[in-house]
């Protein structure tokens, strides 16, 4: 894949983000091999960031664009975005063994997507000086709570913030990181656990099933926490920081996820999450 970027069309990273994390969400729904003509991520009241993936072949050209395409390609856009920290338009053309078989668009809303094509876009990365100033990080404190999934009240997280703070960026990428690591298996497949750092070293996931007769703990209700951890609990709460999750089902725990902070190579707060402190 090659990316476009035009530093005119400013994003919003926490926008990018929280996008991007919307779509992958929306992706990895889906089976690994399945055909994607377009998928366009849910539109997040507010903001002013649009991303979609787009096949132009017919629809019996063989070595159509899948899913498993899509995840790879938006995880790597994502993280380009973040290590050049070059937060604005992106056009990318998705090609295998040299065939183009999609493009991603990252985009304001009000620009034309149509076509998706990268002729007049530097191709380029440029380096800038813009930083990450759209997040803010305000201390933290040990805190708990729960919160009910609204499309099925059933499922229900309970959250508890341990008090350590995690850079952002590195929240932001370590949650699509754990959705990508889940985007290989059926969403109604049992989740064997997933452990995962982000790109950037600074934190760390990791998710395990725990036993209940009410439901199975699968990688559908992995990616599901994810999702409501980030659009649910951190973003709104603006609390970015280490955290311990009980994911429950008619209030019956099958499910455990812990988001650590990296210092040094070495995981913090280990024992304490798991002693509940």
């Amino acid at each position: 894949m090659d990316f476009a970027f035009d530093q005119s069309q400013r994003l919003n990273p926490l926008e990018v983000y929280q996008t991007g994390i919307q779509l992958m969400y929306e992706i990895v729904q889906r089976e690994w091999d399945e055909n994607v003509r377009l998928m366009v991520a849910e539109q997040i009241e507010g903001y002013n960031v649009l991303m979609m993936f787009l096949n132009h072949q017919d629809p019996t050209a063989p070595d159509q664009l899948v899913v498993g395409h899509c995840v790879a390609a938006l995880y790597r856009a994502v993280t380009v975005m973040t290590d050049g920290v070059i937060f604005c338009e992106l056009r990318s053309r998705l090609s295998l063994f040299e065939k183009r078989i999609g493009a991603l668009s990252i985009a304001p809303v009000d620009d034309d997507p149509d076509g998706i094509e990268v002729g007049n876009m530097t191709t380029v990365i440029p380096k800038t000086n813009m930083t990450i100033t759209d997040i803010s990080a305000p201390g933290l404190g040990i805190s708990s709570g729960t919160i009910r999934d609204p499309n099925n009240p059933r499922f229900s997280i309970t959250y508890h913030f341990l008090g350590k703070n995690i850079i952002p960026r590195e929240i932001s990428m370590v949650v699509l990181e754990a959705m990508t690591a889940a985007a290989p298996f059926s969403k109604n497949a049992e989740c064997k656990g997933i452990d995962v750092v982000s790109n950037g070293g600074g934190a760390a996931i990791v998710i395990e099933s725990t036993h209940s007769d009410r439901a199975r703990f699968t990688y559908g209700w992995a990616t599901r926490s994810l999702k409501m951890l980030y659009q649910g609990i951190i973003v709104p709460r603006k609390r970015w920081g280490d955290v311990w999750l009980e994911m429950k089902y008619e209030d019956v725990k099958f499910g455990e996820l812990r988001m650590l902070r990296i210092t040094g190579g070495k995981r913090e707060g280990v024992d304490a999450v798991k002693e509940g402190r």
